[in-house]
């Protein structure tokens, strides 16, 4: 095979733009076919794994840095990427899909090209199908994935594109010049309306950004011409450039169109696949569930990839070697091996959903170090998760009960707010720092420690300041009787202690069995740390 002679591969932004490299596809229904044969060699499983993982660099070293510092080192689980089943599967179907759909688009045929303006003419008409008379041969497939958020679905489809360049420049096949610029893949959003207006727009747009061309100027005047109008333009530039799959994303949003419009797109999704020979992948939460139904139900049913229901993962071996992977990037003081019950508690507050599961981690790790417990455990994980996912507890329930009816009518899943945890960290680890170097709480540790009755020769006593930590939070989670009556307390006293020193108001406080913290507390000596702490933190 021959090669283009083009420049070495470039950018546009960040997609990758490379002149055509021609390969033996090794199938024989393959050869001949320059969209095939510039396309990256076929992946087997153990490539497939290989490509996909992403593991951050971890140094065991820095588990010994400052806590700030450390708090910085946990986000790196959220660049963690370990290949499952699943995302060998979807790459197989992407893999025969693509190329399935270039067969019977060989632009070196002269039927290609005889054919391509009636094809034009049949997504231009006004038929809601295509009829028997205007059939044309199509080995182009399409499928839908669908699943709850936060199972991977985005991220993994753009990490298989990703295995493909997006833009193929091609020069010069097989002793003849062949001049084409072929796009790969093109992923879109559904828009929000749910108009194929605008999806298209959306496409053009697209197109444009890859190639530096104008389509959008030329083709939309100015976003003013109709739905009729914009179709066929939109067929025409995805065969010019040989699309080899359209993925939409989103497509939920398509139960919020205006009346019909939900048919419409999706008969135009139907059309592109069975006129124009391009594969269509649509991607969508459970919501999605019941608009994909008529036409595009049926084409699917045919096409022998099948739908993709990407469900949330079992408590399985799965599970356990996704979290035994995960849990490599630990950067507490104390290491923590991973445990079957910490990794059945991980799966109860996230239910399988890997999005959640990592930022739990990663949170319980964050809360392990601002609270100098510097240990992941059972309490920590649940206390975490009751924070961070309580918007997302109707969906807990639901998918811990199999209500998939629920699913279908819930909105979204509401993402973990990372910043905010991290940012009350940093906060809590600031105020206890300053709080465990203050003179005065320096001296009435001892009063502390005799009320807990921990000895300092005890080995769950770490240090002065860590058992602050813990004593404050203790302080926090008291009783509510408890706490009153030792306000009470407090006030009887207060005429007595306002011209008393500190350490009178300590020795005073403990002899009413008042911890020396909560007294200096009460009588604003000390400003408090309580509103940067967790409410729940393992006692």
């Amino acid at each position: 095979m021959t090669s283009t002679n083009l420049t070495p591969s470039l950018l546009v932004g960040k997609v990758a733009v490379i002149p055509a490299s021609y390969r033996d596809p090794l199938i024989s229904s393959y050869r001949g076919n320059p969209l095939i044969e510039a396309l990256p060699p076929i992946l087997s499983e153990e490539e497939v794994m290989q490509f996909l993982a992403n593991y951050p660099n971890y140094d065991e070293g820095e588990r010994q840095l400052p806590s700030h510092l450390r708090l910085h080192l946990v986000q790196n689980a959220l660049q963690f990427f370990e290949p499952l089943p699943i995302h060998i599967d979807l790459e197989q179907r992407f893999s025969r899909m693509i190329r399935a759909g270039y067969q019977a688009r060989n632009p070196l045929k002269a039927d290609f090209w005889r054919n391509f303006q009636k094809q034009l003419d049949v997504l231009g008409s006004e038929v809601a199908t295509v009829t028997q008379n205007h059939r044309f041969r199509s080995t182009a497939t399409g499928f839908t994935i669908i699943g709850i958020s936060g199972v991977g679905k985005t991220t993994s489809v753009e990490a298989i594109l990703d295995l493909y360049p997006q833009v193929i420049v091609h020069g010069h096949y097989c002793d003849r010049d062949f001049i084409l610029m072929q796009i790969v893949w093109l992923k879109l959003e559904c828009p929000n309306d749910g108009s194929i207006k605008g999806l298209c727009l959306n496409f053009f747009q697209a197109v444009d950004d890859l190639l530096r061309t104008d389509y959008f100027k030329n083709y939309t005047g100015g976003g003013k011409r109709t739905v009729d109008e914009l179709i066929p333009y939109m067929a025409r530039v995805a065969s010019l450039h040989c699309i080899g799959v359209l993925v939409i994303d989103e497509i939920q949003h398509l139960n919020e169109a205006k009346s019909g419009g939900s048919k419409k797109m999706l008969n135009f999704f139907v059309q592109l696949i069975n006129t124009i020979g391009i594969p269509v992948v649509l991607v969508g939460t459970y919501k999605a569930m019941s608009i994909l139904s008529g036409e595009f139900r049926q084409i699917r049913r045919g096409s022998g990839q099948g739908d993709l229901v990407w469900d949330r993962m079992a408590d399985d071996d799965v599970w356990e070697f996704f979290v035994e992977s995960l849990w490599r990037y630990q950067y507490l003081k104390k290491l923590c091996p991973l445990k079957p019950e910490l990794c059945h508690a991980l799966y109860e507050v996230t239910q399988g959903i890997t999005d959640f599961a990592v930022k739990i981690y990663m949170l319980a790790q964050v809360r392990a170090i601002a609270t100098g417990k510097e240990t992941v455990t059972e309490s920590i994980i649940r206390s975490v998760a009751k924070d961070s996912l309580r918007l997302a507890q109707p969906i807990m329930l639901a998918l811990k009960n199999g209500d998939i009816q629920f699913l279908q009518n819930f909105e979204d899943v509401h993402p973990i707010d990372i910043t905010s945890f991290i940012q009350e960290a940093q906060n809590t680890i600031k105020v206890v720092g300053k709080i465990s170097s203050s003179p005065i709480i320096q001296k009435s540790l001892v009063e502390v420690e005799q009320e807990a009755k921990i000895s300092p020769n005890n080995p769950t006593f770490d240090s002065p300041a860590t058992e602050l930590a813990s004593k404050v939070t203790d302080v926090v989670t008291q009783s509510s009787s408890q706490s009153e009556i030792n306000k009470r307390q407090i006030k009887r006293h207060k005429t007595t202690t306002e011209k008393k020193g500190l350490v009178e108001l300590v020795n005073l406080s403990a002899k009413q069995g008042i911890a020396a913290y909560e007294a200096l507390k009460l009588e604003n000596y000390i400003c408090s740390a309580t509103e940067y702490l967790p409410e729940e933190v393992e006692k």
